[in-house]
C-alpha cells in the first residue's frame, strides 16, 4: 500500500457542561475527513572509491552520518514547504486551510503572539489548538534576539547569557529551511505527524555507469515516510517579518 488514510479534523464541538439531575446537555460535535496521502521517498547518494573505503579509517561511518544527515535536512525543508504533489512532501505553508499573519506595522514578536492567537483561536475553525513551535529563518531570529530598549539593554537577555530560545514561552526552531522574513507558528505535537513505511536504509553497488571499472562505489541512502496534518488551522504563516 503506497498511500496513508488518516482523519483531518474540521470541526470540534465541545459541548461539556455541568447538568442538574435528568437534565439535557447539547450535543459535542467532531467533523472528520479521510485523508488519503501518498508515501513518498527521500533519498541521497555519494560515490566513493574503493581505495577511500578501505584506506580512510572511519570513512564508511562518517558518509553514512552524512548521507543521514543530508535526508534529515531534506526532510525538515518539505515539512515546512513541501507542495505535497508526488513526490513531494506536505509542508505547513501550503495546507488547504492553513491561516496567515502579517507584519504589517507590528514589532516582529507582535506579529508571532497574533500568530499563535489564531492557531489558539476560538473554535476548530479558527485554531483552537495551542502553539508547540515558532519556525524563524536564523537572520530572523537574531534581529529578535538583538533587540534592545532605548537605553541599550537587550530584551532577550545579557550577550554574557545563552538567552531563552523562546518567545512567548514557545519553542523557537531557528533553521535555513525556511525562506527569510517568513515564520511558521503552529501545534506540530498535536497536529503533524510523521508515517514512516520504513526507516532509513543504506545500499551500496558499483553497477552505475562505468563504476565497475573505475573501481568506484556508490552509496545510498532513502527512507519511505509521510507527512500529515491533522488540522489545517492549527498552522500559521507570518509573513513580512
Amino acid at each position: 500500500n503506497d498511500t496513508i488514510k488518516y482523519m483531518k479534523e474540521s470541526t470540534f464541538t465541545n459541548a461539556a457542561a455541568e447538568v442538574a439531575e435528568a437534565s439535557a446537555v447539547g450535543d459535542s460535535a467532531i467533523a472528520l475527513t479521510e485523508t488519503s496521502d501518498e508515501v513518498e521517498k527521500v533519498t541521497a547518494w555519494l560515490p566513493v572509491t574503493d581505495e577511500q573505503l578501505e584506506d580512510v579509517e572511519g570513512i564508511q561511518q562518517y558518509l553514512n552520518d552524512r548521507l543521514t544527515f543530508m535526508l534529515k535536512t531534506r526532510i525538515a525543508s518539505q515539512i515546512v514547504n513541501g507542495s505535497g504533489t508526488t513526490p513531494y512532501l506536505w509542508g505547513a505553508y501550503n495546507l488547504a486551510s492553513v491561516q496567515t499573519q502579517a507584519k504589517s506595522t507590528d514589532p516582529v514578536p507582535d506579529c508571532i503572539f497574533k500568530g499563535m492567537t489564531k492557531v489558539r483561536g476560538a473554535s476548530a475553525a479558527t485554531g483552537f489548538a495551542e502553539p508547540s513551535a515558532v519556525v524563524l529563518h536564523p537572520n530572523d531570529w537574531q534581529a529578535i534576539r538583538l533587540l534592545r530598549t532605548a537605553d541599550g539593554i537587550y530584551i532577550f537577555g545579557s550577550p554574557i547569557e545563552s538567552g531563552p530560545e523562546k518567545i512567548w514561552g514557545v519553542p523557537v526552531v531557528v533553521t535555513t529551511v525556511i525562506t527569510e522574513n517568513t515564520g511558521l507558528v503552529g501545534d506540530f505535537r498535536g497536529y503533524a505527524a510523521i508515517f514512516m513505511k520504513r526507516g532509513i536504509s543504506f545500499k551500496v553497488t558499483d553497477s552505475h555507469a562505468s563504476y565497475f571499472i573505475y573501481g568506484i562505489q556508490a552509496i545510498r541512502c532513502d527512507i519511505r515516510m509521510a507527512a500529515v496534518y491533522f488540522r489545517d488551522t492549527a498552522f500559521c504563516t507570518l509573513t513580512s517579518i
